[in-house]
This record gives structure tokens, sequence and C-alpha cells, in this order.
């Protein structure tokens, strides 16, 4: 059978992230699909209850958020399928998910109405406890086993088995600026060298990102953007004028990092986005993504005259 065929004699699960994916070898990392699409929006994973109009949070403290999760199965014998969710703070390397919420349920394979759709599932992030900012991580499994039931360690970007919603929002101060933690992290069993980048978000994908916060896009330039190590970023040189980093990271392990924004002058309507790709580096997984983050920045405006967005 060829690598990329379909094995329909099993359960062949995936959490979609297009029309027509089907987890297959060519499909996945998500980096070799063209046009290009969002890797840290996944459309299968449904949140009602987050709110990017108001900044500096995602969510409102101590509210319910409703989850609910598309899973397809393009084997042909149904399974019973579980979805676990898990949170995460920010970041593009998942070392240490934490797992709040499972359901579980027959998907039928290859059905012709599409992806099973799980009934919403509830979560109440507390304000205690949880940041302000957070990514949800969603994975599959069926009963009995696939035989390829894929990594246990987070992997949105190169498995089928794995999604995430990863998409962060702040607003820019009134010079136009802005910093924003996350973490790149080694879910790897091994210790790896990593490249963390960030880049501007397209015009194509800006246009379909407005369609959910609300607001008019506006494309940002690479030279309005830096990225350092959170820890004594003023000794890091020429790395904190880039938007690149390089990190080794032992199995396990986590850096913070810090986006950076300068003269970045929008108005209170307006938007821009920010993509940040972990990349693996060296030897024979030379270039194999881990994850990946979306930065939404606002317009300044001040906070008694900001209105939500509906």
């Amino acid at each position: 059978m060829d690598h990329d065929d379909v094995d329909t004699s099993h359960p062949w699960l995936v959490i979609p992230y297009f029309n027509g994916d089907e987890g297959r070898a060519s499909q996945r990392p998500l980096t070799k699909i063209m046009p290009p699409v969002t890797s840290w929006l996944c459309p299968s994973i449904h949140v009602q209850g987050v709110d990017y109009s108001t900044p500096p949070g995602t969510y409102l403290p101590d509210e319910a958020l409703q989850i609910s999760v598309d899973v397809d199965n393009r084997g042909v014998p149904n399974a019973l399928v579980t979805v676990r969710v898990y949170w995460s703070d920010p970041a593009t390397g998942f070392a240490s998910p934490q797992l709040i919420l499972s359901a579980t349920r027959p998907v039928p394979g290859r059905a012709v109405t599409g992806p099973t759709h799980f009934p919403p599932m509830i979560w109440t992030p507390e304000q205690a406890s949880i940041p302000a900012h957070f990514c949800l991580l969603v994975h599959a499994s069926s009963t009995p086993p696939e035989p390829d039931p894929g990594p246990s360690a987070p992997s949105p970007m190169s498995d089928r088995h794995w999604a995430q919603y990863n998409l962060q929002s702040a607003m820019l101060s009134a010079a136009g600026q802005q910093a924003f933690v996350f973490w790149a992290g080694n879910p790897a069993l091994e210790q790896g060298a990593y490249l963390v980048e960030a880049r501007p978000l397209g015009e194509e994908a800006l246009r379909k990102l407005a369609r959910v916060v609300r607001a008019d896009p506006v494309l940002a330039r690479p030279r309005q953007l830096t990225l350092h190590r959170a820890i004594a970023p003023a000794a890091n040189g020429r790395e904190a004028r880039e938007a690149s980093v390089v990190l080794e990271l032992e199995r396990g392990q986590r850096q913070a990092l810090v986006l950076s924004a300068q003269d970045l002058h929008l108005a209170p309507q307006q938007f821009t986005a920010v993509e940040v790709l972990q990349t693996r580096i060296g030897q024979e997984r030379e270039g194999e993504p881990t994850g990946s983050l979306g930065v939404v920045l606002y317009g300044h405006a001040e906070t008694a005259c900001r209105k939500r967005r509906r």
C-alpha cells in the first residue's frame, strides 16, 4: 500500500483542519498545505465564550466556556472515539498540558455526512489558577486502538490525532508597542534544538481572521517585530533585534520568550496579527514543526471608551 493511502481496514481518525483533510502523509505536517492553513486555529475546535475584543484576556474569568470538537473516521469500521481537551500556557511547544475535559461517542467510518460533532463540553477557567491567556489542545483516540494511534505528546502540527486552538490577543499601547510572553517547549523524548520565528500574518489570513475578531485588518511589517528570551533580554545583544531565536532544550524543558511589537500605530477598530512557529533543527529531524501560535494586536483605545465588538 502506498504510504499516503488511508488504511480503511481499521479506524483512521483525524481532527480536520480543512475540507478534504484525511490526515494523509502528504497533508502532515500542516506546513505542507497550499494554500496555507491556519495551524494555530483549528476549525474543528469550537469555543463559545471567548472574546478577543476584551484584552488583556481571551475569556471572562470564572464564566463557563462551551467547547466542542469535530472528529472524522476515514476508515471503514465504526469506532468508539474519545476526545480529550487540555489547556496550556500560550506556547509553541507543549511540555506539560493539563487535562480538563473528555468525552466518548461512536464515530461512523467514512460517513457521507462528514465529521462527527461532539456535543459541547463545559469548562470554567478559574481566575485564581488559569492565566488570562491560554491554549486549548485536543487529542482523539479510539477503542480498540488504531494500529498507528499517533504520539502521546501534543503534536498539533504533524499528527492527525492532535489539534490546537491557540489564538491570543493584546492591546497596543498609545505608543504602538506591546510585549507578549509565551513559552517554547520540548515535547520530545530527547534533548533537541529548536528555531522559533515570529512573522506578520499574511493578507489573506488576516482577512479570514477579521471575521473572528470583528475588526479591520492591517498588515504589519517584519521590522516591527522582535523575539527574545524573557531572562535578561538586555544581554541577548543582536538576538534582541531579530524576530527569531534558537533554543537548546532538554526533554520536557520550556523557555519563556517575549514577542515585542513596536511602531504599530492602529486605530481602535483595527488589528494586526502575528504568527509564531517553532521547528526542530539539526540531525534527521531538521525542519519538523512542533507548534504554532497566533497573536492578535488591537489598536490602542482608552479602557473607559472601548466598546465590545459583536
